[in-house]
């Protein structure tokens, strides 16, 4: 496993006088943070020294049918918690309003 810091703009409320990221190094795990980052940084500032955790494992992604059944059963808890006495006819028309969204499908 890896580590990555960074020397990054942390103020929202103000804009970033330069670039969003001065200087960023990855490192093994459970090393301090490298001098090419802490040689920059100045306390007050507004740039922080940031560590990001990288993995190498590989995202695992939800099939379709899984999202679909999930939110099936989502929809049908929520309204029959909100609305029971009319839940099959609620459920009935999301189900109608949304079809692609119900069977797994994304927006993106």
């Amino acid at each position: 496993m890896k580590w990555r810091y960074s020397l990054r703009w942390k103020l929202p409320h103000r804009p970033c006088p330069g670039p969003h990221e001065l200087v960023s190094e990855v490192v093994d795990a459970g090393q301090q943070a490298p001098e090419s980052v802490m040689s920059l940084w100045v306390a007050g500032a507004g740039y922080a020294v940031c560590v990001d955790f990288l993995d190498d494992r590989q995202i695992r992604r939800w099939s379709d049918e899984r999202k679909a059944a999930t939110r099936r059963r989502n929809l049908e808890r929520r309204v029959n918690r909100i609305a029971p006495l009319f839940a099959d006819e609620l459920i009935e028309r999301e189900l109608e309003t949304r079809p692609e969204y119900f069977r797994g499908k994304s927006a993106r």
